[in-house]
């Protein structure tokens, strides 16, 4: 049996993965690690996983994974998502082709809910804003005001791990933490650890601050929409540590605007400063970039834990799969050493 071939795609080629896995997995695979800065557009991905039966990649170099993708790699029989979020990939599609993927759900749990609270933090003390008024880049006149959130009810959307974790952390601070999941399995783990389960109309009618941590599925319409924006608490906080796309930004905008909100933070980049400069300039709406999980624990802990889902694939034993082929499954996809 020949060995399956792997091709990497990332911004440090083979020092994406710790040195000593190198030897085992080259034991097993042909692996082809492509140092790059951006995804490949579809020419060049035909071309560079033409051979591939895996494709290990972080989300800065993924192709865009459709039908005609697919169609042009016959061979390929699975993805190692160096992300935990899947949210950009048609996973029924990837099922109907017979191709895996695998994810890394529990890397950056840790960061991701402190940057959670971070985000909290900022917006109720307006930390952000006092930086900018020391540096001349905010003006005098901006009100550096802000809110205590100890003894304030914080509403966590999603209490899967970094809900969870963030659920933590907030009732540390001595806040009153209230939670909301479509998953009874999530809402049972979250009230044996003394969470209050609610719905989501009570949660956002209810809570001075909503955390989203929550995940989004591919497709999905906003689970915060103008309805929903409308129903929150008048002068409550919204901080979105999960998929912007989670969020209307229109309306989550509007009622910043509108002052029915004190403030929305979000981890990525959604505003145009040439239409809402001023919310930013003013520190309501604070944006970061997607730059929740840049730690450098977990970017250790990545390397491990992606090196560990790579070989797992090439044996057909995948770790956190979220759909893989159930023949790679059952015979795997490499040969034991030394055959």
């Amino acid at each position: 049996m020949s060995r399956p071939r792997l091709v990497m795609l990332s911004r440090r080629g083979r020092g994406a993965i710790a040195a000593e896995h190198w030897a085992e997995l080259e034991q097993r695979a042909e692996v082809c690690a492509v140092q790059r800065e951006s995804a490949p557009e579809r020419d060049e991905a035909v071309e560079l996983l033409a051979e591939a039966d895996l494709l290990a990649a972080t989300n800065l170099c993924l192709p865009a994974v459709d039908a005609e993708l697919l169609d042009a790699l016959p061979r390929l029989r699975g993805i190692v998502l160096y992300a935990t979020g899947y949210d950009h990939i048609d996973v029924p599609l990837l099922r109907s082709r017979g191709v895996g993927l695998s994810v890394m759900p529990e890397y950056a749990t840790t960061a991701v809910a402190e940057h959670c609270l971070a985000m909290l933090f900022a917006l109720a003390t307006r930390l952000h804003l006092a930086h900018d008024r020391s540096r001349g880049a905010a003006p005098r006149d901006i009100s550096l005001r802000g809110i205590e959130l100890g003894g304030r009810r914080l509403g966590v959307i999603g209490l899967g791990r970094i809900g969870g974790e963030a659920a933590r952390l907030g009732r540390a601070l001595g806040m009153r933490v209230c939670g909301a999941d479509t998953d009874p399995r999530a809402r049972e783990r979250a009230a044996e650890s003394g969470i209050e389960v609610v719905d989501l109309a009570g949660l956002l009618s209810e809570s001075d601050a909503v955390a989203v941590c929550a995940s989004h599925a591919f497709g999905a319409p906003p689970l915060l929409g103008a309805a929903e924006l409308a129903a929150m608490r008048p002068g409550s906080l919204l901080v979105n540590v999960s998929r912007s796309a989670l969020v209307d930004t229109a309306a989550a905008v509007g009622e910043v605007r509108d002052g029915r909100l004190r403030g929305y933070a979000v981890d990525d980049t959604v505003l145009d400063p040439a239409c809402d400069g001023d919310l930013l300039a003013e520190g309501r709406i604070l944006q970061t970039g997607h730059s929740a999980w840049w730690r450098d624990e977990t970017l250790d802990r990545g390397a491990r834990m992606w090196a560990d889902r790579i070989l797992a694939a090439v044996l057909g034993e995948p770790l956190d799969p979220v759909t893989w082929p159930e023949t790679d499954s059952a015979a795997g996809l490499a040969p034991a050493v030394g055959a």
